[in-house]
């Protein structure tokens, strides 16, 4: 039996044993890349959180793009999540606050 060759490429650590492993086991797989639109190229269905909100509604998910401008006078451009409308969901119903509850009832008192 020939002996092993070591491998070419630096390992990223080595476990208990002693043996050089090459992937992270703990790393997560990295999302896709957004698409970045400007003011132009938005589809009419991607709006910013707080237009949604300003519709009643709640984003859900993870972002669908973002939205890019640079302005007047700005040397990097801005970027912002957009999330898909059709997507949102409306809020549950806030539940009152214990806390306010309690006050409430010792201002009746």
């Amino acid at each position: 039996m020939p002996p092993m060759r070591r491998p070419r490429r630096k390992p990223l650590g080595w476990d208990l044993f002693g043996e050089p492993y090459y992937t992270d086991p703990y790393a997560a797989p990295q999302p896709p890349a957004l698409h970045v639109y400007t003011r132009d190229t938005l589809p009419a269905h991607l709006r910013t959180p707080r237009q949604i909100r300003q519709e009643g509604l709640e984003p859900v998910g993870r972002p669908a793009g973002l939205l890019s401008w640079t302005p007047q006078g700005s040397l990097w451009p801005i970027e912002r999540p957009v999330w898909d409308i059709r997507q949102a969901e409306k809020p549950l119903p806030q539940e009152p606050d214990l806390l306010e509850i309690l006050e409430q009832e010792r201002e009746q008192d």
